[in-house]
């Protein structure tokens, strides 16, 4: 009984204190907390980084220590998420090291993203600026003598923020009369941003190689790559490699070295790989910190013709055509017409464009390709029609270049002229006069190309050919320019050993308005000794025996800036022999001159010409003496600015300018690109032509060669002008107003060093140095200095009167006189 109760008492007891009470449920594992050192691809990172593991021996990441590591979280496949599993990830393997809290990362290539690098070496594009101002180009040709005659050409241009307005034309006064024509007038608007140009007024038509340009006066519109001279508008090569450990790369092209460069480990590529046009060869060297090399090459092919995947260029024209070019000023069709051009890069291998034309009766559009076959060359073809029921109108229109590079019909000035690019056939620089008939009410026609082209360092081969029915009309058929009915074309180039190359070309033209002509033409060149330069051809026409000729020259250099060549050749009978010696004069500034001797049956031509080259123009003289009759003509070609408020003599003005400006000193070298090109004039001034359009352009000046007492902020700056338009850089150049001062105390001795001098004009602090001399710059006519010596204040006055040239005079000794 006892016993009974006493198990009661026991469980009661239990009960009470809880332990047979319901246990509760166990907290959740914790996790564990780590600082690792990242140790990525065997290279260390300098990071430490945090990293979380549970119960199981897996290791957990935040996705911000990827873009800490600078890994791309979309190549992982984590881009919106916060963490993840290491183990989780393929391609991505780890080793943890508990002793050393470190972890060793290994990501496969493709979960990098590769280094981009460069394969060329370019200059940044800058954004522009215009200092708005006005811009006259002359060129004054006088004949003098007997036949006494003045030909005046020039280039009128304004130039702002909004664009450039230009006009040129050329003045000509002889015994028969005085007269001035006018060529071209246009307001260009450039845009850098949209790579964009508009152009109202004159201007040249679009065309493909399949198509014909004519002058115009209207609206255009068109793409302009030239406002980004960075881009690469071809498709270029990429070259991408893997560096295991942290390597240099060298790039070579055709065995050119082009790239020599450090990559970190992982992968990298090199885009816009230049210096190939056609055929060519890649190699790619990646070498480690210990030296070891691998080498991989690979075949490129390169056709500047082509437009890189994405990019289309463009130009849409709306206007009137442009008649009797150079002979009338204000010659223009009734009718308008319309013209427009496309090209688009499908791909890196294929390349599509369209042209259409129209107006007064005359439609006229089609399509061609460019299409690369791989390594073995580039094939173009081309497809256009033609309708109208106009009739054609002989009007001498300025038609511009030809059909496949062949120079088409040029009737630039009104000759009918072919330029075949073998010595030509036709004269495109005389007025000529052609007579047409009215054509057919209608009319309808096609035109077809068929071109291939393949170029590598030692063979090449361009082949063309191209077709038009007797129908085939365009806008320049419609003014009277004829066009080319049938051309065919082959170029073969082989290089040969040791700078020899050997050239062999056959062109067959039909135009409706000149005979057939057929040529064949052979040349060999080779580089001597020294920089010379030999240079043998010979051509044949097969429709006319008596057209054919046999060239011979060589050429070269002699240093100092002398050149000399030697020529002879024979052409339909006529044997020639020219002699010439000539010096160029410094691009900096100087004189320059030129003898030539020339010998045609017997006729005996000699000439000698002096030319000064100056900081505002460039002056020549000329003297001919032919057969015992002596003619002179001088020649004088410069520029005048209007900018900064004034007007500037200068040389030519190009693209783009600078006008650098020295506040008021003269005789300052000016620089550009590191070479002197002139000094300012007394007033201070120094036009810089020929600037490169919105790219970087150094520009600066030689401080050697300042007074004394001048001092300069800074000597060089990156100027990016627009096209045709200028930017004026100033320099300011300040005059010392500095002495060195001695100071003394009361007794006459010498202050020590590092007391402190409160020059109060200026309100500039310097300290006193040895023998109490100090600096003091700014000074005025009267001069007060504040000085605290041995505790006491003190001050001293001076006068100061500066010395023309002297940078740095040294006044006193003045005592500092205690103040209360």
């Amino acid at each position: 009984m006892g016993r009974r109760w006493l198990w009661v008492w026991c469980w009661a007891w239990l009960v009470m204190s809880g332990v047979l009470a319901q246990t509760p449920p166990a907290p959740p594992p914790q996790e564990e907390e780590l600082f690792l050192e990242v140790t990525l691809n065997g290279e260390a990172t300098g990071l430490i980084l945090r990293f979380t593991r549970g119960t199981s021996s897996g290791l957990r990441s935040s996705v911000q220590n990827l873009r800490d590591l600078e890994l791309d979280p979309k190549l992982f496949g984590l881009e919106g998420q916060q963490e993840f599993d290491l183990d989780q990830v393929k391609g991505l393997s780890y080793t943890y090291d508990a002793t050393r809290q470190s972890i060793v990362l290994r990501v496969d290539d493709a979960l990098r993203a590769p280094v981009t690098l460069s394969g060329r070496t370019v200059r940044k594009p800058g954004v522009a600026t215009v200092t708005p101002g006005a811009v006259l180009n002359y060129d004054v040709y006088s004949l003098l003598g007997q036949n006494r005659a003045t030909s005046i050409s020039n280039e009128l241009r304004y130039f702002n923020d909004s664009g450039v307005l230009t006009s040129t034309g050329v003045a000509n006064s002889n015994s028969q009369g005085r007269q001035f024509v006018r060529f071209d007038t246009a307001w260009v608007h450039a845009d850098p941003d949209t790579m964009e140009t508009w152009t109202v007024g004159d201007f040249i038509s679009s065309s493909l190689n399949w198509s014909r340009s004519l002058r115009m006066g209207g609206v255009q519109w068109k793409r302009s790559f030239d406002l980004r001279p960075d881009l690469l508008t071809f498709p270029a090569a990429a070259l991408g490699g893997s560096a295991v450990v942290p390597s240099a790369v060298s790039l070579y092209i055709n065995g050119v070295r082009q790239v020599e460069t450090a990559v970190p480990s992982g992968p990298f590529i090199i885009n816009q790989v230049a210096g190939i046009n056609g055929a060519g060869q890649a190699t790619l060297v990646t070498r480690d910190a210990a030296g070891r090399a691998v080498s991989t090459t690979l075949p490129l092919y390169v056709d500047t013709r082509m437009l890189a995947e994405g990019l289309t260029d463009y130009s849409f024209e709306l206007g009137v055509l442009r008649r009797r070019y150079t002979v009338d000023s204000f010659g223009y069709a009734r009718t308008p017409s319309a013209s427009g051009s496309l090209r688009r890069g499908l791909s890196d291998s294929l390349t599509l464009e369209a042209h259409a034309e129209g107006g007064r009766g005359v439609l006229n559009g089609g399509g061609g390709m460019l299409w690369r076959l791989g390594q073995v060359g580039v094939v173009s073809a081309s497809l256009s029609a033609s309708a109208g029921n106009g009739s054609s109108n002989v009007s001498n229109t300025g038609v511009i270049g030809g059909i496949n590079g062949t120079g088409g019909a040029c009737t630039g000035i009104g000759g009918a002229g072919v330029g075949t690019g073998i010595g030509g056939i036709g004269d495109c620089s005389t007025p000529g006069s052609i007579t047409s008939g009215a054509s057919d009410n209608s009319r309808r026609g096609v035109q077809a190309t068929l071109g291939y082209q393949y170029l590598s360092p030692r063979f090449s081969v361009d082949l063309q050919s191209q077709r038009a029915s007797v129908g085939y009309s365009d806008l320049g058929t419609l003014e009277g320019a004829a066009g080319v009915r049938a051309n065919d074309r082959i170029n073969l180039n082989l290089s040969l050993f040791a700078g020899q190359g050997l050239g062999l070309s056959a062109i067959s033209q039909r135009t409706p308005l000149a005979p057939t002509a057929r040529v064949v033409a052979l040349s060999y060149s080779a580089s001597l000794f020294k920089g010379f330069f030999l240079s043998v051809s010979a051509f044949r026409d097969y429709r006319d025996a008596k057209a054919r000729g046999v060239f011979f020259s060589i050429s070269g250099t002699l240093g100092d800036r002398i050149s000399a060549s030697v020529s002879r050749n024979r052409q339909n009978d006529v044997r020639s022999t020219t002699t010439t010696l000539a010096r160029s004069a410094d691009y900096s500034g100087g004189f320059g001159w030129g003898l030539q001797s020339v010998n045609n049956n017997g006729s005996s031509l000699r000439q000698a010409q002096g030319v000064y080259l100056g900081n505002y123009g460039q002056a020549s003289a000329l003297m001919i003496d032919n057969g015992g009759r002596r003619t002179t003509s001088v020649d004088v070609a410069g520029a005048l600015v209007l900018m900064d408020g004034s007007v500037h003599p200068a040389r030519q003005v190009g693209a783009g300018f600078a006008l650098v400006s020295t506040d008021g000193v003269g005789g300052v070298p000016v620089l550009q690109e590191n070479q002197v090109i002139g000094k300012t004039s007394s007033s201070g001034y120094l036009l810089v032509p020929n600037l490169n359009p919105y790219f970087t352009n150094q520009v600066g000046i030689d401080p050697s060669k300042l007074p004394l007492d001048a001092r300069i902020s800074s000597t060089g700056r990156g100027v990016v002008p627009a096209r045709l338009s200028g930017v004026l850089v100033r320099f300011p150049v300040e005059t010392y107003e500095a002495a060195s001062v001695i100071l003394q105390d009361a007794d006459g001795k010498p202050l020590g060093t590092g007391i402190e001098v409160l020059h109060v004009e200026s309100g500039n602090s310097t300290v006193v140095g040895y023998d109490g001399m100090a600096f003091i710059d700014h000074l005025q006519p009267l001069n007060h200095l504040r000085l605290t010596v041995d505790g006491k204040p003190c001050v001293v006055e001076f006068h100061y009167e500066p010395v023309k040239g002297n940078a740095m005079p040294t006044v006193g000794p003045f005592r500092c006189q205690g103040v209360q």
